[in-house]
């Protein structure tokens, strides 16, 4: 993910490794590389346990249609 500015102090981000990062080399060095907390994100894939996946049929209601 890329962004324009940083995600610390709002500053426009100039290199190619902060726009990466998200956050400027000053800001990276002052929070000690932590901008903050890492949700890791699951395989696209993923599948949980006990949970069953039921198939979707054409025209079936969602939450959203209601």
């Amino acid at each position: 993910m890329t962004t324009p500015s940083c995600r610390v102090c709002g500053r426009l981000l100039k290199s190619e490794t902060s726009k990466a990062r998200g956050v400027g080399p000053t800001c990276h060095r002052r929070t000690g590389g932590h901008t903050g907390p890492h949700i890791p994100t699951p395989p696209p894939d993923h599948h949980v346990p006990g949970q069953t996946e039921l198939p979707l049929t054409h025209l079936q209601p969602t939450l959203w249609s209601l």
